[in-house]
């Protein structure tokens, strides 16, 4: 009996070990990227990786010591944030998202 309500314990430790892992893994960091307006378009170091809708984005600083998000807009100004290490290890300290919002133009 002893054995199964261990189990329980032993799984939520695992997990948490497991996101505290993923979370600051190597040379990647993961915060939730939001951009408005959500039909913004989302460059990462130049490479198109969507639209701005909010979404987990890994910051992998492996050949970075900073990676730059643009946001564009036919209808807005565009808007570039800078980011090295340091700064996304204060956000994710402050428990801060990457959040950028375009001004109307």
């Amino acid at each position: 009996m002893a054995r199964s309500k261990s189990l329980p314990l032993l799984r939520s430790t695992l997990l948490v070990s497991l996101l505290a892992a993923t979370a600051c893994s190597g040379s990647g960091y993961t915060r939730v990227l939001s951009v408005n307006p959500p039909d913004a378009s989302v460059f990462i170091n130049g490479d198109k990786v969507g639209q701005g809708s909010s979404r987990p984005y890994t910051f992998d600083f492996t050949n970075n010591e900073r990676i730059y998000v643009q946001a564009t807009h036919p209808d807005y100004q565009p808007e570039i944030e800078w980011f090295d290490r340091a700064r996304i290890e204060q956000m994710i300290a402050a428990n801060l998202d990457v959040k950028i919002t375009l001004r109307p133009r």
